[in-house]
Order: structure tokens, then C-alpha cells, then sequence
């Protein structure tokens, strides 16, 4: 971790002394400045975590310190340490941002620190908040600029199936527009058998399982669409279940396709009454008892001789002439 930068404004040597060697020792960088002109130098030139100011200074006072930082960096903290001040000046102090208000002498330095640990540590959890936040934002502008271009349906919804985002193909797929979408929830955007599906698919992603299922969305038309969702979870900061985001493929040609499959099989004959089945590979016939006989066997009964037709006999032997050879 960086150390901390605090930056100590106090026209008084004792208190800089003593007060900057204290929290050296606790860990932190300290910068002191004898007055409020000089601590703004400081401040405009150096990173500055926490600023501890005294109100009454000569060349600047301390609310005027405190108005110039607020107005820089209004996340900057600041305490004040300083003698019993008029109640406007208190007041004026923690509208400036000051945390908390301090009255001299100060006889117990590890309140101080106590308060100065509290109040950094707050700065940090703010800071890492806006930071994870701006990352998050990021995150969801890349990935809404995805989902806007695949041509696939992309929705997401809270953890009630209202809808909370849809892209342009799933706007397509169902002939809503996204802003009526999103005031939609999914029990009125599916069939009936098909939302109850979709609840019993919640439990699962509640315990962080992904789903993989079809159901009948309804379009704009009151037409059903039927659609191969593929689910997960979303959580919350506290990885509590907020939701899911589902990719939506429509499948409702390869239902089509299956269904009119199904109906050819029903129609189709199961095959020809004289149909003989012969094994590709040893020329084997199969009987009617399913047994295997060889062809020269399945055959016996029959009487062959040798001969050849004429379309051979033309092949074979283009020179001879089989109008001699039949008068002959």
C-alpha cells in the first residue's frame, strides 16, 4: 500500500512538532506548513491525502484554506485542530468538508490517530468504490456495444423477470421496441407453460447455475416465437442474486423443420412389398425369416446358362457385326 500523505497547517511550532513526529512514527508521510498561504502551495504541489489546519493563522486563515481545498477537490478530508472557536466558525468548518473539529491543547494523541485512521480509511473504501464503479461502467459500455452488433438476442432482467436491457436483434425477434421491453416482464412476454419454466430455471441460477432450455416467447403479433435461451446469473456487490442476462437464439424454422420430418416419417411407406435386401459387401440375401443366404444358393432354384447380350457384345467386340451374327 502507498503511504498516506497528511498535510498538518498549524502556525503553532509545538503542535507541528509534536503532532508531525507522532504520526511519522505511525506510518505516515506528514508535510507542515506555519501558516494557510504556505499549506495551499503545499497542497496545489504535492499529493494530499488528509489535511489537519488550524482556523486562526496569520497571512491566511483556516477557512479560507478550507474553502480553496473544497473547491479544488471536494473529497479532499480535513480536520480541524484548533482553540475553542465562535460556533459560526465550527459550523463553516464542517461545511467545508472537515470531518470533525478538534479543540486545543490537544492532551490525547491517539484520538488523533484514531481519527485519522477512520477517516483515511474512509477515503479509501470511497475511492475504491469509484473505482470499481468506473470499471463497471466501462465493462457494461463495452459489452452493450457487443450486444448491440451480434446478431443474436441478448436481454437482462432483475431478480422479479422484469426486463431491464434488450439489443436490437432481440427487439427484432419479438417486434418490441427496447423502451417498451423494458417496461415489460417476462410472464407477459412468454407463454403461460413457458413462464413457469422460466421461474423454475430462477431457483437454479439462484444457487449460480447456468441454463441451457427452450421456450415460446409471444411477439408483438400475439405469434409465439419459440427461442433457446442460454441463462446466467447475475449478483450484486454483496453477491446477492440480481438478475441474469440471457443470449436468445430463435428456433422456431429448425421446429418447423422438425415437426414436417416427423410428419414425412409418419406418411412414408416402410418400404416396397418386393424389396430384397442384399449386403453391400458379400452380396448376401436376406430372406423373409432374416436369415442371410448366398446369392448363388438364393438363386438355386433357377437354371442359368452362360451367354452374353448384345449392348456387351458391342462393347466387348466393336469390329463384329451382330446383324451377321444373327442371320447366321
Amino acid at each position: 500500500m502507498n503511504q498516506e500523505t497528511i498535510l498538518l497547517i498549524d502556525d503553532e511550532v509545538s503542535i507541528r512538532d509534536s503532532l508531525s513526529s507522532f504520526l511519522r512514527d505511525e506510518g505516515y508521510r506528514v508535510l507542515t506548513a506555519e501558516n494557510g498561504k504556505a499549506g495551499l502551495d503545499i497542497f496545489f504541489n504535492q499529493p494530499v491525502d488528509l489535511v489537519l489546519t488550524d482556523l486562526r493563522m496569520p497571512v491566511m486563515d483556516g477557512i479560507d484554506v478550507m474553502t480553496a481545498i473544497h473547491s479544488h477537490d471536494p473529497d479532499i478530508p480535513m480536520i480541524v485542530v484548533s482553540g475553542a472557536g465562535k460556533k459560526q466558525d465550527v459550523i463553516k468548518a464542517l461545511q467545508m468538508g472537515a470531518k470533525d473539529y478538534i479543540t486545543k491543547p490537544v492532551s490525547d494523541l491517539f484520538m488523533i490517530l484514531r481519527l485519522v485512521s477512520t477517516v483515511l480509511e474512509t477515503r479509501r473504501l470511497v475511492l475504491e468504490n469509484r473505482k470499481y464503479r468506473r470499471q463497471l461502467e466501462k465493462s457494461e459500455h463495452r459489452y452493450r456495444t457487443i450486444t448491440q452488433q451480434i446478431a443474436e438476442g441478448v436481454f437482462t432482467v432483475d431478480a422479479r423477470e422484469n426486463l431491464t436491457f434488450a439489443n436490437p436483434a432481440f427487439c427484432r425477434m419479438t417486434g418490441f421496441s427496447r423502451d417498451r421491453l423494458c417496461t415489460m416482464n417476462l410472464m407477459e412476454l412468454s407463454t403461460p407453460d413457458s413462464f413457469s419454466l422460466i421461474l423454475k430455471q430462477t431457483q437454479a441460477r439462484k444457487n449460480g447455475i447456468t441454463g441451457r432450455y427452450e421456450i415460446q416467447l409471444v411477439n408483438i403479433d400475439g405469434i409465439p416465437v419459440h427461442v433457446e435461451l442460454a441463462c446466467s446469473p447475475m449478483h450484486d456487490g454483496q453477491n446477492h442474486y440480481a438478475g441474469a442476462i440471457a443470449v436468445v437464439r430463435d428456433i422456431t424454422k429448425i421446429i418447423e423443420l422438425k415437426k414436417k420430418y416427423q410428419k414425412f416419417l409418419r406418411q412414408a411407406p416402410h418400404g416396397e412389398k418386393h424389396t430384397i435386401a442384399i449386403c453391400a459387401n458379400c452380396k448376401s440375401i436376406r430372406k423373409e425369416n432374416q436369415n442371410w443366404q448366398q446369392v448363388e444358393e438364393f438363386f438355386s432354384h433357377l437354371i442359368f446358362s452362360h451367354g452374353i447380350c448384345p449392348d456387351c457384345c458391342q462393347k466387348l467386340y466393336p469390329d463384329i457385326d451382330l446383324d451377321d451374327i444373327i442371320e447366321n
